[in-house]
Formats: C-alpha cells, sequence, structure tokens
C-alpha cells in the first residue's frame, strides 16, 4: 500500500501539471462572462432604470382614476386602428413630453370660426377675434385633455421614457396601386405648384421621424393620421412647430388625406428597442 506521502506527492505533481490549462480555463471563463454581460447590460440597464419601471408601471396598469394608456394605444405601444389611437413606442420621449403637456393646457378663447376644409384645393375660410396672445400649443379631444390633466410632469416624463424604449415593427397593408401611387407622390414629391412640401422633407425618408418635433408617419394607424390632418383644419388641433402643419393640411383635399395615409401604412417599418 502506498504511504499518504506518496499520494500527496502524486497529486501535486498532477496539479502542477494542470495548473496551465486551469489558467486558461479561467480566463476563457471570465471572457465569455464579460462578452455576455456587455450585450445583456443595455436590456438590463433599461429594465432596472426606475423612471422606465415607473412608466410601465403607469402605462400598463393605469393609477387610481387614471387607466392605462394599453388600453388604447396597446400592450405594446402599438396603435389601435379602430379606436385611432397613434402608436407611441419609439417615439421621441421629447415629441411625447410636449404632446401630453400640450393636452393638459385650456384651450384659448380666441372666438375663432373654423370651417371645414373644401374638398378643392381653397383654403378653409376663417374668422377671428382679437389675438392678443398667442396658443403655447393645444390638442383637443376629450378623453386625453381630461387623462394629461390628472399626470404630473414626472409623470409624463416617465412615460416618454418607458414608450421611446419600447421595440416596434410595422408589416405592410395592402392598398390598390392607384392609391399608394398618389400617396407616394405627395410623400415624396409634394405639391410644389401650390408650394408644398413634401411629407419626407420634414418627416424624414420614409416618414420615420426626425427629432422631437416632426414623428414618424410610417407605422401609424391611417385612421389617426387622417383625424389628425382633420384637427389641423378645423383648429382642433393647434401645437405645431412654426405652424408649418396648418398650412400644409390646408392645402390637402380629402383624397389626399386617404392616399397619403395609406402610403405610410404600407411602408414597412421597424425599431429596436435601447
Amino acid at each position: 500500500m502506498r504511504s499518504s506521502s506518496n499520494i500527496n506527492r502524486s497529486l501535486l505533481s498532477r496539479l502542477k501539471n494542470m495548473s496551465g490549462w486551469n489558467i486558461s480555463l479561467s480566463v476563457l471563463t471570465a471572457l465569455l462572462f464579460i462578452f455576455i454581460f456587455s450585450f445583456a447590460l443595455p436590456f438590463s440597464s433599461v429594465s432596472q432604470d426606475p423612471q422606465w419601471l415607473a412608466g410601465e408601471q403607469l402605462a400598463l396598469n393605469g393609477r387610481d382614476d387614471i387607466p392605462a394608456c394599453a388600453l388604447c394605444h396597446g400592450r405594446q405601444g402599438e396603435g389601435n386602428a379602430k379606436l385611432a389611437s397613434p402608436r407611441l413606442a419609439g417615439l421621441h420621449p421629447g415629441y411625447i413630453k410636449k404632446q401630453l403637456k400640450d393636452y393638459a393646457r385650456d384651450p384659448l378663447r380666441t372666438r375663432a370660426v373654423v370651417e371645414p376644409i373644401a374638398r378643392d384645393y381653397v383654403k378653409t375660410p376663417r374668422t377671428y377675434g382679437d389675438l392678443t396672445v398667442f396658443t403655447p400649443g393645444t390638442r383637443y379631444d376629450p378623453k386625453m385633455n381630461k387623462l394629461a390633466k390628472m399626470l404630473s410632469a414626472e409623470d409624463r416624463h416617465n412615460l416618454a421614457i418607458y414608450y421611446s424604449k419600447l421595440a416596434f415593427v410595422a408589416s405592410p397593408k395592402a392598398y390598390d396601386f392607384e392609391t399608394l401611387e398618389r400617396g407616394e407622390d405627395l410623400a415624396l414629391r409634394g405639391k410644389p405648384e401650390y408650394g408644398l412640401p413634401s411629407c419626407d422633407s420634414c418627416h424624414g425618408p420614409g416618414g420615420q421621424g426626425f427629432g422631437e418635433i416632426f414623428p414618424p408617419l410610417a407605422g401609424q394607424p391611417v385612421t389617426y393620421i387622417i383625424a389628425q390632418i382633420n384637427k389641423w383644419q378645423t383648429g382642433k388641433r393647434d401645437n405645431d412647430h412654426l405652424a408649418l402643419m396648418r398650412n400644409i393640411a390646408d392645402q390637402l383635399t380629402d383624397g389626399d388625406k386617404v392616399n397619403v395615409a395609406a402610403y405610410y401604412d404600407n411602408l414597412s417599418y421597424s425599431i429596436n428597442s435601447e
């Protein structure tokens, strides 16, 4: 029988022979851990952000008398065509905060009377009272006006952070060729003969949005785009940058609205979560 000292020396010899392999294995394990962690960090940091978590809680579950945003805008912020509710996923946080703030404002009493846009290219007639105060931006919607006033500045910020980080994918919808062709002409060319710029010149190539002032049009429900143009025309929405949309909307006919909305609904559009 071998003595214990001989056994110990044998084990020590084996450990010395394997030490190089063990060190290499440790290094590989450490490198693998760093590689995996580097990819997981952006996702874990978002999910652990207290502002993001607070926004998620409010968006999905609501609070007290505030209903969940998901009831109208979808669980993933994808929007709802039947309700003409916009998609919020992936929008610029600055844009979301401004819209919520504008919804919470009380409309100014200007005594303005605005008739719906005609079907031809004649601009909508308007008559005004005394306009001594310029509107800081208002949006009219019975549901959103009430809800926005219940949100604090912190709530608006948290919701903006949450929705801006959500991924979004839109699939092309089928429309007839003539509708898409006319919509594409408006989106890419506009109406230069009437001084109307293309939609993409502000809203970015493919209508994917540009910064916090110009939101994406691709991926927005057709019903929402048409409803917003109608509100620009009738004065129920008055929070555009430098009055750009008010002037543009006045030159769009009923057919224009349908065509350009269908064009953007026909585009593929996707954004990744951050």
